[in-house]
């Protein structure tokens, strides 16, 4: 089955956001915080980290803001320097707000930035496609996120490589200091509803026949 998934939805091998989620679950401490973006970083975050321990999440679960996780990280490790914080984000969450990768080196706050670098706005782009439209205007250019985090005094490390991930993830978690991750992660992953409808399968479908007959510039 993984291996038709490849050949189907991942002809780039790039990373699964849930074996990436499911890699900071694993080393994370029992007693993080956690904060995440709102959009798919959140999906993957509720899928594959569990709250135990003394584990807490924070976020913005009922104004649906974006690029709430690496300020909302700030101020959890400014109450608690001494606690491991993990902010959950999406490419263009933290694209808004890369000023903030200031404030984290001036205060030297310990924070990991685990930053699902799919190359997409993802949550809007499955909203389109559910309603039957093809993927418009959601692609990012983005930069090296890690080169840009170490250009800044930050500790960066860039994961493009799936056999390297859980390396590169404890790795993150063992440097001391602020640390942000870049994970290329899978653009065409697909999100599941935990309660799917026909007519959201049907208008996926028709929005992936849509795609793959456009042409390039339409």
């Amino acid at each position: 089955m993984g291996r038709l998934r490849a050949a189907l939805d991942n002809r780039d091998h790039d990373i699964r956001p849930e074996a990436l989620a499911a890699a900071v679950d694993r080393y994370a401490d029992d007693d993080a915080v956690f904060t995440s973006d709102t959009g798919m970083a959140t999906v993957w975050l509720s899928r594959f980290v569990s709250m135990r321990g003394t584990r807490r999440l924070i976020g913005s679960y009922n104004l649906g803001s974006m690029a709430n996780a690496m300020p909302q990280a700030i101020g959890a490790q400014l109450l608690d320097p001494q606690r491991q914080v993990v902010a959950f984000c999406g490419d263009g969450g933290l694209s808004m707000l890369l000023g903030d990768l200031m404030t984290i080196r001036t205060h030297n706050l310990p924070v990991k930035l685990v930053v699902f670098d799919n190359r997409r706005l993802g949550m809007v782009k499955l909203e389109q496609e559910q309603a039957g439209l093809p993927e418009f205007g959601t692609e990012l250019d983005n930069p090296d996120f890690a080169a840009v985090a170490t250009a800044l005094g930050l500790t960066g490390i860039r994961v493009t490589d799936p056999g390297s991930l859980h390396d590169s993830v404890r790795e993150a978690f063992a440097t001391p200091g602020p640390v942000l991750l870049d994970v290329l992660t899978n653009p065409q992953e697909i999100a599941v509803p935990g309660k799917p409808t026909v007519a959201q399968g049907w208008g996926f479908a028709i929005a992936k026949i849509k795609e793959s007959i456009q042409s390039d510039g339409t």
